[in-house]
């Protein structure tokens, strides 16, 4: 989870996420199920699908600020 720069709250959430190789992420379909077992407020408000392996330092921890400046988000998801 990284944090995208928005106007009014400073950051909001994001998830990058990278399915298992060969498998669909129907990512409406994902939040819908999120928001039947967790809080509004606990559900990423950006998301996106990773193609290939998140970046990683030599000590495996991911590399969030090039995943903030290389992703593209898109629009924010809305629930309710």
């Amino acid at each position: 989870m990284v944090g995208v720069p928005d106007p009014v709250m400073g950051e909001k959430a994001a998830a990058l996420i990278l399915p298992r190789p060969g498998a669909e992420l129907d990512v409406p379909a994902l939040i819908a199920h999120l928001g039947t077992r967790l809080a509004d407020f606990k559900i990423q408000q950006y998301v996106a699908v990773a193609r290939e392996p998140l970046p990683r330092n030599a000590g495996g921890k991911l590399l969030k600020e090039h995943i903030k400046a290389e992703t593209v988000w898109g629009p924010e998801i809305t629930r309710r």
